[in-house]
């Protein structure tokens, strides 16, 4: 894919976890004028919803042609193009540190949340917004479960960690940050829509591409929608969030 689809994708999870982000943020008492690190930044889909409340907002990403896409949406130009397990900055540099869907895609996740405690005042917070738990999907009925299982398959190709999200507590505990909380994203379905299953189908399609012949997905799409838009579909990927004070 290329980078503005990939945008597309990042402002898709981030609409699924705007009211959770709130909420959280809320929790950890962000104050507008504090400084928050957003680790693996991506293309800065987070960054308005950061500086709505007024927040300054430092990203950290590890691929350059994300961190230039990214510039525009940060409106103090602040985004550092580094490695989240050794970031670029001094002991309790900031007032909050942050990530979203980031975990999943590292080898070694607690590395990464060691050095966002680091980087984090004493008395303030360390969160992860959002990280699945694909290894507890729920997809119903057969057409998503034969779906479900390959998409499985070709994110742990990927490198994915299919069940990061049950340790999420585990992880954080482990860190000896304090009063750590952990909890899930609720899941909710509305009345199906064509454009909210072809939002969701494209990145399906996409991890779909490396295992299942292209007019296999096509086969696979058709009867998918016809059983979205029916409203018989279920499809929910545990999705846990956890945060804690240094």
């Amino acid at each position: 894919m290329n980078i503005h689809t990939w945008h597309s994708r990042y402002v898709l999870q981030a609409l699924w976890t705007e009211k959770l982000r709130q909420f959280l943020l809320t929790k950890a008492n962000a104050q507008p004028g504090e400084q928050i690190l957003e680790v693996g930044s991506g293309t800065g889909a987070l960054f308005p919803g950061f500086e709505s409340r007024g927040l300054r907002v430092v990203g950290l990403d590890y691929k350059p042609k994300r961190c230039l896409y990214s510039l525009p949406f940060n409106s103090q130009r602040t985004v550092i193009c580094g490695n989240a397990y050794d970031i670029p900055a001094a002991d309790h540099s900031f007032d909050l540190s942050v990530c979203h869907y980031l975990l999943l895609w590292l080898k070694e996740p607690e590395r990464a949340l060691a050095e966002m405690a680091r980087v984090t005042k004493p008395g303030r917070h360390v969160i992860a917004f959002a990280e699945p738990d694909y290894q507890s999907r729920i997809d119903y009925p057969e057409i998503f479960q034969e779906i479900g299982e390959v998409q499985n398959r070709s994110l742990e190709f990927q490198g994915v960690d299919l069940s990061i999200g049950r340790r999420m507590g585990a992880m954080f505990r482990g860190l000896g940050l304090r009063n750590v909380n952990v909890g899930l994203l609720a899941g909710e379905w509305k009345e199906p829509s064509p454009a909210v299953f072809d939002a969701e189908w494209d990145m399906i399609a996409y991890d779909l591409g490396g295992l299942v012949p292209v007019d296999e997905i096509l086969a696979f799409k058709l009867k998918a929608r016809e059983t979205w838009l029916s409203g018989r579909a279920t499809v929910f990927i545990p999705t846990f969030y956890a945060y804690g004070m240094v």
